[in-house]
């Protein structure tokens, strides 16, 4: 029997994990384009996946401010 979990990120469904049968690691599928980059990858528990889902929307929202605010001194 194989097991799965959403991974929440605030408000956002991020991603399914799923561990099939005689598997010991979770599959993450991305449900939403911006965790497209966690897509495929194992996770040893649905812990672990939800910590990279966390970690990965705290970048991508750095990068988009860091871009902001390069743009309002851009000359």
């Amino acid at each position: 029997m194989s097991k799965s979990y959403v991974i929440e990120v605030g408000d956002d469904q991020a991603g399914l994990i799923i561990r099939e049968e005689g598997e010991h690691e979770y599959l993450f599928h991305a449900a939403l384009d911006e965790y497209n980059a966690l897509e495929g990858r194992r996770f040893a528990n649905p812990l672990l996946a939800e910590r990279a889902a966390i970690a990965h929307s705290v970048s991508r929202r750095r990068r988009r401010a860091s871009g902001r605010v390069a743009e309002a001194f851009a000359i």
